[in-house]
């Protein structure tokens, strides 16, 4: 299974799965444009537009008007708006596994300030993924013995943020970390979830992590 990295983290997210799965699309049409002949779905998780780049997605539904969208059902009129057509847009129930023909597929809900959910991808040779990004708890997933997931892990822990959080207050400067923790995954809770649900040779990936900037790291 082969996977790339285009981008991730609050300035943009995208992951291409086999060359032809592409999960988020929250960056400019120029990083993608030639990637985009190979893809057949793109997976949306939320309305955000690190995850969901307005600019971009007109471009593909212009350009490359057969690939296909699979979203949440909060997600289709946003699509629709953006000139995806309605019959590439590909939706179904949360919680429920669902065959689309190049793979299985199940979507399950994610606690986050928008509608978001995660995706679950089991290819035909029963190798599976899992992807999660932009939420404050997975405890109420399951994603038993996977191959390979990407999980969230935007800080370290709760009282290192707590501690930045007081330094900022300290110091008088403005400081989104008292969002986060309700919005997004620490490192030690992806770490957490993954030891009940990894098996012993699955792989996984951090993604989505805060890049501190120089004036934080020195507050």
């Amino acid at each position: 299974m082969k996977y790339e990295i285009i981008q991730t983290g609050s300035k943009g997210n995208c992951l291409i799965i086999n060359e032809n799965i592409m999960l988020d699309c929250g960056i400019s049409y120029s990083k993608l444009k030639n990637k985009l002949n190979k893809i057949k779905i793109i997976f949306i998780s939320h309305t955000h537009k690190d995850h969901l780049l307005p600019t971009t997605i007109k471009k593909i539904a212009y350009e490359k008007p057969n690939i296909k969208f699979l979203v949440g059902k909060y997600l289709v009129s946003n699509l629709i708006n953006l000139g995806v057509r309605k019959e590439n847009i590909i939706t179904f129930d949360l919680g429920k596994w669902y065959n689309i023909g190049i793979f299985n597929v199940k979507l399950d809900y994610l606690y986050h300030d928008v509608p978001n959910c995660c995706i679950h991808v089991e290819f035909k040779n029963k190798s599976k993924i899992f992807y999660a990004t932009d939420t404050n708890t997975l405890d109420h997933i399951t994603a038993k013995h996977y191959d390979l997931y990407f999980v969230e892990a935007n800080y370290d822990t709760d009282e290192d943020i707590d501690q930045k959080i007081i330094n900022s207050k300290i110091n008088g400067d403005f400081t989104y970390l008292e969002r986060v923790k309700d919005t997004h995954l620490s490192q030690l809770q992806a770490l957490n979830w993954l030891d009940k649900n990894k098996k012993e040779n699955s792989r996984y990936v951090f993604i989505h992590q805060h890049i501190e900037k120089e004036s934080e790291k020195n507050v």
